[in-house]
């Protein structure tokens, strides 16, 4: 298999693609869970008005004013919103989706100190997509799709709290490519929520945090527990789907020509016999953050299993299935604040990862030792120039027999500003990849007009190689419009 150059397109003259773009992105959060309403009576322009918790330390019947802290408090937002995907390289439209989008989170308790969140809280989002053009071209999309995106409930107590649901939990330090954000798998929909980060979807997990006591020089510490019931996984792009790699659909052809037998994806069904879990070990010492970081459970993209079975008419037929092995990773992560800047790292070590081998005929796996790390800086110029760099690296042990090279490396990067009292936000963001996984570059605008309304218009390129990571989406550069009506 060929290898086409990491900076230029396979037919090596560079692309340049000028883009003028008008659009806003806003998000409304009314109120957070934890904020008390103010009193019908306050003095306006008094600073101590809104806050019922410092008042009521001074006036009333210690009873009433338990009762008023201990009460439900509820807050429901969403928003309308209109996202239409153009794809440039046939003008046509690859998604018009339509949302409806509702969350709500609610409170009970007195919280322990001012401005504090209730120690009980609960938090519901969901949504009504309306998607007909998605919907036409593959079976990943219904042309109206009802569902829960997350709901959890969290348990705040002194020293110790709890959260239990249906929730995206990330863990690491890294922006956009995180070697150790291993539990929630890539939402196969859209799967690129930017051009430099990934969507992911949530899983049913029990999250449990306990402060630590802080030995010598160490001023805070506390350990993360994470178990996930029964361990989610990506699922394979549908035929005719936008983002079905040209792996999988070489392997649907080789299946229909009759050369092997695609069996089904096989993915985890047993709920605690295949759950997966993960630990944090976090401290703070010299305004370092620092954390260790534990995992096990299931590979989120499936590998193939190939093996040799008697068919009807008594010859060995080669069978392919996509599955998903178990491995176990460790990590280590540190950031540290340095003025209006922050460095931050991650590296991690997968002793047991299985990774496609290198097979002219059909590709297999075998495990082998991955080491994947990433250090990056970002900081912020003048008022709201932002530059954000990650150098992002693996290596593969014994690399000549799988399909990955031995040292691959890149870099994302995300620069934006804000304009016309900072209504408007312009920028670009990518990855760019040194070793083979191509490229992917993002300019954006995004306006927010008055306090619900936004606007918002990118273009999205993908180069590089065929086999690359990003290059394979080279048919998907798309223009992206979006409206988005808060309340």
């Amino acid at each position: 298999m060929d290898l086409c150059p990491a900076f230029f397109p396979v037919n090596g003259s560079t692309k340049f693609r000028i883009a003028i773009i008008l659009s806003a992105f806003l998000l409304i959060f009314r109120a957070g869970a934890g904020e008390l309403q103010a009193s019908d009576n306050e003095i306006k322009g008094d600073p101590f008005a809104g806050d019922t918790l410092l008042s009521s330390e001074f006036a009333g019947d210690p009873a009433q004013k338990q009762a008023s802290r201990s009460k439900v408090q509820l807050y429901l937002h969403g928003y309308l919103e209109s996202r239409n995907r153009l794809r440039t390289t046939d003008s046509e439209f690859i998604s018009t989706r339509q949302r409806l989008w509702l969350e709500g989170n609610c409170g009970y308790g007195a919280p322990e100190t001012i401005g504090a969140q209730p120690p009980l809280r609960m938090f519901v989002s969901g949504a009504v997509d309306v998607d007909p053009k998605a919907a036409g071209l593959s079976d990943d999309h219904d042309d109206a799709r009802r569902y829960i995106e997350e709901t959890f409930l969290t348990v705040d107590r002194p020293g110790w709290d709890v959260v239990i649901g249906r929730k995206i939990h990330r863990i690491g330090t890294g922006d956009g490519i995180n070697p150790m954000d291993l539990i929630n798998p890539l939402d196969y929909r859209d799967p690129f929520a930017t051009g430099s980060s990934d969507a992911r979807e949530p899983v049913l997990l029990g999250l449990a945090t306990i402060n630590l006591p802080a030995p010598g020089p160490f001023q805070e510490a506390n350990l993360d527990m994470i178990v996930v019931p029964l361990a989610r996984v990506n699922r394979l792009n549908a035929p005719g789907s936008v983002w079905e790699s040209p792996g999988l659909r070489e392997l649907r052809v080789g299946h229909a020509e009759g050369r092997y037998v695609l069996e089904d994806q096989e993915k985890p069904d047993q709920a605690f016999d295949q759950a997966e879990y993960e630990f944090r070990l976090a401290a703070t010492l010299s305004a370092w953050d620092l954390a260790l970081i534990g995992f096990y459970g299931y590979l989120n993209s499936p590998a193939l299993k190939r093996e040799y079975r008697t068919g009807q008419n008594g010859l060995e037929e080669l069978h392919i299935t996509p599955v998903h092995p178990d491995f176990c990773a460790f990590g280590l992560t540190f950031a540290k604040g340095l003025d209006r800047s922050t460095l931050r790292g991650e590296v991690s070590v997968k002793p047991d990862l299985p990774v496609t081998t290198a097979d002219d005929r059909v590709p297999g796996f075998e495990r082998t030792t991955v080491v994947e790390g990433v250090l990056g800086i970002d900081r912020t110029f003048g008022t709201n120039f932002y530059v954000n760099l990650q150098y992002f690296y693996t290596w593969t042990k014994q690399a000549e027999k799988f399909t990955s090279p031995t040292w691959s490396h890149g870099i994302t990067y995300d620069v934006h500003d804000t304009f016309l009292h900072d209504d408007l936000e312009a920028g670009i963001r990518g990855i760019l990849g040194f070793t083979g996984q191509g490229r992917t570059f993002e300019t954006y605008a995004q306006y927010q007009l008055a306090d619900d309304w936004l606007f918002e218009a990118s273009l999205l390129f993908f180069e590089g190689c065929e086999s690359g990571a990003y290059g394979q989406y080279g048919d998907n550069d798309m223009v992206t419009l979006r409206v988005r009506y808060s309340f």
